[in-house]
């Protein structure tokens, strides 16, 4: 059963209770954490099918990323008015990431010892928690006050209360815990990472279109785009492989992406005559930053209607997918047949300047 979309915060409510200020509003994900999560996610055979698993593997995600933030700008409490002091507690989470606070639809993901997400080494449940972060006198390396260090009047005995410490950001292997001399996680090292903003989560939460699989596969988007900065070419059913997310929803979630003007795609056009021995080309995708989303309705997008052109136009304007030029020659890369003589490229050293003689003007 499909999950009811809905936002139980407003932006400016969850910047209030994550505690949101301008230098602590990002963290760095692993970018292995993908393949991860669709690898885990596709053996998943009784407790979800093709049909309802991307609301899951997206909650996954965006649990995995709430435990890095608030693990990383130590922010597990949230204030109110009457009581103080307030555990970000499981219930919280769940509103935060646009649930309601007694579902237990994705419990099995969470669990302590037992859930998907401890068994494939993204989190570990806890009760010991950090209370602040301080850098070395030369601000390279990071440290942690943990709760149970402190005097702070933070120090609470909350019964039964377990956050979920994100592993990748602490060591990124499990080996490195028992063999590194030091963290290796994101928090500490960036190689092979990608940044995400809480900004662009609080986005997406609170627009319930987009919700946990909108903010998924923007973020591996974003991972996508580190690695090609002109662009991300991609199929949507290679994008579903390596997301674990169903056709329809990456095909949805594209289109929301690009009416918030979270994306650009460059919609390539439908060739509808192609030869059965060419392939055409993926659409090909960048992302945007926070400042630049619709933040009104005003400012959405249309979605363009894909246009429809013949063989002879796609092949002259936009060039075939399997084709490609090596050696003087456009050969099938699937294949390593030559196709034909790749064509002669114009180019001013090759004009010999006595042919000049022979314009019926004067070029000089």
């Amino acid at each position: 059963m499909a999950r009811k979309r809905q936002s139980f915060f407003t932006e400016k409510e969850m910047r209030r209770l994550l505690r949101v200020k301008s230098y602590q509003n990002y963290v760095h994900m692993p970018n292995e954490i993908y393949s991860d999560f669709s690898s885990a996610f596709a053996e998943l055979k009784d407790e979800t099918d093709v049909n309802t698993r991307s609301s899951h593997v997206a909650y996954a995600f965006c649990y995995t990323f709430l435990a890095h933030y608030m693990w990383r700008y130590a922010q597990y409490y949230s204030w109110d008015d009457k009581k103080g002091e307030v555990p970000i507690n499981e219930a919280i989470i769940k509103q935060l990431l646009g649930f309601p606070a007694k579902s237990e639809a994705y419990t099995y993901l969470t669990k302590n010892k037992v859930g998907i997400l401890e068994q494939i080494g993204y989190i570990r449940k806890v009760t010991d928690k950090p209370i602040s972060y301080y850098w070395d006198e030369d601000g390279i390396e990071l440290y942690f006050e943990m709760e149970s260090e402190s005097n702070s009047p933070k120090r609470t005995n909350h019964k039964g209360w377990k956050v979920a410490m994100p592993i990748k950001g602490i060591w990124r292997k499990p080996e490195d815990a028992t063999t590194s001399g030091y963290e290796t996680g994101t928090f500490h090292l960036l190689d092979n990472t990608h940044m995400v903003h809480i900004e662009t989560f609080i986005f997406c939460i609170t627009h319930p279109e987009l919700g946990v699989e909108g903010f998924y596969l923007y973020c591996f988007l974003c991972s996508q785009f580190d690695k090609f900065p002109r662009g991300y070419d991609c199929s949507k059913q290679r994008m579903a492989r390596l997301t674990g997310l169903s056709i329809d929803e990456v095909k949805k979630q594209l289109e929301n992406l690009e009416r918030y003007n979270m994306i650009t795609n460059d919609h390539k056009p439908w060739c509808y005559d192609k030869p059965d021995d060419k392939e055409t080309k993926a659409n090909t995708y960048t992302v945007l930053d926070y400042s630049e989303f619709a933040h009104n309705l005003m400012q959405l997008n249309t979605i363009p209607k894909q246009r429809r052109i013949s063989a002879e136009e796609y092949e002259r304007t936009i060039g075939w997918a399997n084709e490609k030029e090596i050696a003087d020659n456009i050969v099938d890369i699937n294949t390593g047949e030559i196709i034909r003589p790749a064509e002669p490229k114009f180019s001013v050293e090759n004009i010999d300047i006595s042919d000049l003689d022979d314009l019926p003007f004067d070029f000089r």
